[in-house]
Formats: C-alpha cells, structure tokens, sequence
C-alpha cells in the first residue's frame, strides 16, 4: 500500500493530481485512506457512491491487440470521464457474467483496462450493462443502513473536489444521536452523512457496521471519536 503525507490526508484539491480515483493509501501513523472525488462533505459526514448506472444494447470492439476493450451504445449521451476508473458488469445478454474496469469514457464508449478486457464480445441485440463510480461519492442517505460506505470524510469537501476518506483508524463522524463507546456505528440518520449506533443483533446482511465509538457525543448533531473500520 502507498504511503501519503498527513497534508495529503487533511487536504483536499481541485485537480485530480497523481492519485488514481479508489486508491488506497496510508499515512505514517497507520491509518488507512481511499481517495474520490465528492459533491460537498462536511468534516464528518460519512460517503457512499453517487449511484449505479444501467443502460441497455452494448456492442463491442477491440484494439490493436485483439483485446476486447471498448464498449459502445451509440444512444448513450456520457459526460466524458465521468466514469473513470469506475467498475462494472456485463448483466444481461450476451456476454452475461464479465466484469471490468473502465479507463476512461466517451460520450459513448467506455474504454476499459486492457487487464480487465472481455473475452466474449458484446451483442448490440441484447447486451446490457450496469456501471458505478465507486470513488465518486455523494453524502449517505437519510434512514438506510446499508449503503456501500466508503469511509469518511476528516475534511470539508467543496462539489468536486477531490481528497482522502478515512477507511481504518481513528477519525472523527458526525454522529446523529449519542453513540456509545466501544459500540459499533452505522448510516441511517435523518440528516444526510451522519450516523447511528449499531442496532444490538443485526448483522452485516441488516446493516452496514463502520467501526465503533472511542468517546460518547455529549448531545445529537455533534462530531465525535471513532475508529473506522470500512472494509
């Protein structure tokens, strides 16, 4: 794992930089980050990704190599580079069952990673995809507790900026109600990006646990100290 400066981690940056979206990294003190891109985050609200993207009738092609690394709908109207570095699945038709990677996107081809290049080709007739950005991330949403959360933020975030997520370690959250130390957290608050205690029995199937309290909130709406631990 690559190892990044503690101004990295409590910095954000306009530019993407030398950071690949969804790389992990760690500061010296141990602590384990994920960099994305992020609509605006408070210090302490927890994030997850913006959205699963399904669109239907993908064809096929491929590179100087013969490997299968381009994927067209001529109907789609992409915001180009929208979904770098985002990941996906062939779900239906043709093809079902391949995963990939995407390098990079036009208006309405995705480019995939070579490494990650299909090994039957799509059929315009019946092969459809679902995609996701899993670094390019938005505030959870209110009441659900499983939610894909990718870590969260120990900086204020401006919409699209880029900068680190806390994964593992002690970091701070916006806590919804008192949590209790030693007990787990998860999402599902009424105010978006802020968290719960764990609900006694329930499970990863039932809720998403990020980690547990290290000192109880005096009151609702506050920061607090936890240690994440977001797979």
């Amino acid at each position: 794992m690559n190892t990044i400066s503690f101004q990295n981690a409590y910095q954000t940056i306009t530019q993407r930089g030398e950071f690949k979206l969804g790389q992990r990294a760690s500061t010296p003190d141990g602590r384990e980050w994920r960099f994305v891109t992020a609509t605006t985050l408070a210090n302490g609200s927890i994030a997850v990704p913006a959205a699963v993207a399904s669109s239907d009738l993908y064809s096929s092609s491929t590179d100087s190599q013969s490997r299968i690394v381009y994927a067209t709908r001529a109907a789609n109207s992409l915001t180009v580079g929208a979904f770098e570095d985002a990941i996906g699945v062939v779900d239906d038709g043709t093809g079902v069952g391949q995963t990939f990677k995407i390098r990079t996107n036009s208006a309405t081809t995705f480019t995939l990673y070579p490494e990650t290049a299909l090994t039957t080709a799509l059929a315009v007739a019946d092969s459809d995809l679902t995609y996701i950005g899993m670094a390019n991330v938005v505030k959870a949403a209110v009441t659900d507790k499983v939610q894909m959360t990718q870590g969260g933020a120990q900086v204020a975030f401006t919409s699209g900026d880029y900068g680190w997520l806390l994964q593992r370690g002690d970091g701070r959250v916006l806590a919804g109600e008192v949590l209790v130390v030693g007990k787990s957290f998860v999402s599902g608050d009424d105010t978006t990006g802020q968290v719960l205690k764990g609900t006694t029995a329930k499970g990863e199937f039932d809720e998403q646990t990020l980690g547990y309290a290290i000192v109880a909130n005096a009151a609702a709406d506050q920061n607090t100290l936890v240690r994440y631990n977001v797979a």
